[in-house]
């Protein structure tokens, strides 16, 4: 058996310095169209074994897949990003993260990088309608695209099923006693909250119970929890039943209702929804629902994957459910 073939032969055959043969195959740099034949030709006729990245670059194929997110610091982000990187492991695909905060959260700003980069395809890890906010020309995008966490329109979408979670929340609070439920919304233009809220008056009313009207709009955090808590029983004081949009609402009514003299759960039930960190060890632990983030983050690598290889992009939306988990907060 002969000696290996190296770069430095390469480099010889093709009449080019070993700095030109890597900058031809791992385009980080621009060669001529002319030079670039020359180093395939020769690593070819040599039968040179170069890195799989310079096998890609002969294909003109990166082998890169894109993620975008809004914030890395969002816990969801992280669970979903966990989902692809175990979706890659083991494959021809490499993961190229970026986050908005990197780009002073000019999304359309990191969008265009990834782009630049060559990437074979993004995916979009967020909870909030960047297309619009960003005018990003996602749906006339020369590369494939999934959106995760986000029902985007024009795109292929992986979601969790927030109206059914909803739904499953005053089935849950009913079965626990409740007759007067209400709900804390979080944003009003939160698409998770919307559907969220539809799923709960949706099951509210099969079941013959009303609900205020007023929805209890605010920000996804403890204090407007714990102040629409104090409002919600000032306006509605028989409520024995509260859904809120996420656990730092529940948090956060759940210590309003304190204040207020209200026992949770003897008097009052409360539900939380995303399973955060604290839920389970507040000081009355949230019963609360599981998102399928890293499921999530499985299936949209997947999906784009099958989409690279095939070349077929069905604009689809597909929705996985979340795991409603019981603890004292509704059920004593």
């Amino acid at each position: 058996m002969g000696e290996p073939v190296t770069i430095m032969d390469v480099a010889k055959a093709a009449g080019v310095s070993p700095a030109t043969v890597t900058h031809a195959l791992n385009g980080k740099r621009p060669v001529s169209e002319m030079t670039r034949k020359r180093v395939l030709a020769a690593v070819e006729s040599l039968g040179y074994v170069p890195s799989w990245n310079a096998s890609r670059m002969k294909s003109r194929s990166s082998g890169i897949i894109g993620c975008l997110a809004a914030d890395i610091t969002e816990t969801f982000v992280n669970q979903i990003v966990r989902g692809i990187e175990q979706g890659l492991s083991g494959g021809q695909h490499s993961l190229f993260f970026v986050s908005g905060i990197e780009f002073g959260n000019d999304l359309k700003k990191a969008y265009h990088f990834l782009k630049s980069h060559k990437v074979e395809g993004i995916l979009f890890c967020h909870h909030l309608p960047i297309w619009k906010e960003f005018n990003l020309d996602t749906q006339n995008s020369d590369i494939p695209i999934v959106s995760v966490n986000m029902d985007t329109p024009g795109m292929i979408s992986v979601i969790p099923d927030n109206t059914t979670g909803g739904y499953q929340a005053a089935e849950h609070l009913y079965g626990c006693g409740m007759r007067h439920p209400a709900m804390i919304c979080g944003p009003e233009d939160r698409l998770s909250v919307q559907d969220r809220l539809q799923g709960f008056s949706s099951r509210v009313t099969e079941l013959q119970m009303q609900m205020p009207t007023l929805r209890y709009y605010g920000n996804y955090d403890y204090d407007h929890g714990f102040e629409a808590a104090i409002e919600l029983m000032r306006d509605y004081p028989e409520t024995d039943g509260i859904f809120c949009a996420n656990d730092y609402i529940a948090a956060g009514c759940i210590a309003g209702l304190q204040n207020l003299g209200y026992e949770v759960p003897s008097q009052v039930r409360v539900v939380g929804f995303d399973n955060r960190d604290f839920s389970s060890f507040w000081n009355i632990p949230i019963t609360t629902f599981e998102l399928p983030l890293q499921e999530m983050g499985i299936l949209g690598v997947s999906i784009l994957k099958q989409v690279i290889s095939t070349g077929s992009y069905a604009k689809t939306k597909h929705v996985l459910q979340s795991k409603l988990i019981p603890r004292q907060s509704s059920r004593g």
